[in-house]
């Protein structure tokens, strides 16, 4: 029980922590993103590039507080909320746009499956998000 404790802090705390940290918020905002893409993809007529805009939205939400608050521990008291929210938003909405240009090339133009591309578009905004996020809004 004791190694598995090691294990853990080593993961959370240790040399991988942001990594980490940032892999179980991501985990919890894919959740949120696909379950709102999915609901308004398949209940409502706004089709996937506004179904992609709402779930993403959901899980930027989501992002900020659990990456701001547990992942990127604000360790500057001088930095202001709003000015840290605005780069946030900002980073999310070049994700986003990365993501709409990329589902649409995967499925308007290779005729690959809406939910193949929102699993591939996702992985390239994890990388996007986790870069900019370590070195330009929680640094």
């Amino acid at each position: 029980m004791k190694s598995v404790c090691n294990i853990n802090d080593y993961i959370f705390n240790g040399k991988f922590k942001l990594l980490s940290r940032f892999g179980v918020i991501g985990v919890m905002n894919t959740l949120i993103d696909f379950l709102v893409f999915t609901m308004f993809n398949e209940f409502t007529y706004i089709g996937y590039i506004g179904s992609q805009i709402l779930g993403y939205g959901f899980g930027v939400l989501n992002s900020f507080i659990f990456n701001k608050k547990w992942t990127f521990k604000e360790r500057s008291v001088n930095k202001k909320i709003i000015y840290e929210f605005l780069q946030f938003v900002i980073v999310n909405i070049i994700s986003l746009i990365i993501t709409i240009g990329a589902m649409r090339l995967l499925v308007s133009n290779l005729n690959i499956n809406v939910y193949i591309a929102k699993v591939m578009v996702t992985l390239i905004a994890q990388i996007v998000n986790f870069l900019s996020y370590k070195f330009l809004v929680f640094n």
